[in-house]
């Protein structure tokens, strides 16, 4: 047996009842019409869904079929029993984006990956991309089709963020059925921290035995404390240990696995930071396949989830 498989079962659980609240960017694109869809399908029972559409002033003409896509939104999350409300503003999209998060402070904010307007090739549109920069709070930018949410990728470096991004996901409302693949990545030797490099010798050649004892027991505590954290909340784990550049690694087992959603930790912004997002969490973001979920630490966050 795979010494890095440990499947736990869930106990029986209620369904969530947590208050918990949500900010939809809603443009009325495929992307956001696929995350309206596993909104609908997460177990919300005491949830507030507001969808904010943004008319920029050259999209003027455009009121009417942003107000019809509001109306769409809303009525979808009403039939499955979740309180909505809707807001339709003009100004600069991602400007107003990050100024309604900051007065609601919800517990997740959703967008699309590219939106309406993107040029062809492009995998993450400019707002998208300027709001996960500089938000504060958790943010999952969703890439349509909606396939079910069956299979999550937790992807963590051991670090604070990642801790908390355990603790964020452990207490978010995910389908009985979901299972988390908690997933972590022995660098090569070449990007890896100096003070590190003689643990992780013995995983290329002319290594020791000893180098390579050292690298995995440190990569065991790793997924160790994701997953205990996990379990604490019930959820279904598997551990997974992969080895080479984190960012090839996670997309090709991404693919590979066929993971539904990606999760990893990043570091918060204070005010009037910016472009500090960290390159792997871009790259993802830019490129990966599935839907992302980058978890930001917000002291407080957390203690709201109830």
């Amino acid at each position: 047996m795979n010494r890095y498989f440990q499947p736990t079962r869930r106990a029986l659980l209620n369904s969530y009842r947590g208050y918990f609240s949500i900010l939809l960017a809603d443009d009325g694109s495929p992307d956001v019409l696929a995350a309206v869809d596993l909104l609908v399908d997460l177990p919300l029972y005491h949830c507030t869904v507001t969808a904010l559409s943004v008319v920029s002033q050259r999209e003027a003409g455009s009121l009417a079929l942003r107000e019809a896509c509001l109306d769409q939104t809303r009525s979808r999350l009403e039939q499955a029993e979740i309180c909505a409300h809707t807001i339709l503003k003009g100004g600069s999209p991602a400007e107003v984006i990050l100024q309604v998060a900051e007065e609601l402070s919800p517990h997740l904010v959703v967008m699309g990956a590219t939106g309406l307007n993107h040029a062809f090739g492009i995998l993450l549109g400019g707002v998208a991309e300027r709001v996960v920069e500089r938000i504060r709070l958790p943010i999952l930018i969703y890439r349509h089709p909606y396939r079910g949410l069956r299979k999550i990728g937790f992807f963590t470096d051991g670090s604070t963020q990642a801790e908390w991004a355990a603790k964020y996901l452990g207490q978010f409302p995910l389908p009985d059925e979901a299972e988390i693949y908690v997933v972590h990545v022995l660098p090569p030797l070449s990007i890896h921290p100096i003070l590190k490099r003689r643990a992780f010798q013995s995983l290329w050649p002319g290594g020791n035995g000893k180098a390579r004892e050292i690298s995995l027991r440190d990569a065991d505590e790793i997924l160790h404390k994701a997953t205990s954290i996990l379990q604490k909340h019930g959820l279904p784990t598997r551990a997974v240990l992969l080895y080479g550049d984190p960012y090839e690694q996670i997309r090709d087992y991404i693919s590979r696995a066929e993971i539904d959603l990606a999760v990893l930790g990043a570091q918060g912004l204070s005010k009037g930071e910016e472009w500090e997002l960290g390159s792997l969490p871009r790259k993802l973001l830019h490129y990966c396949p599935c839907p992302t979920l980058i978890v930001k630490r917000k002291p407080g966050l957390l203690s709201r989830i109830k």
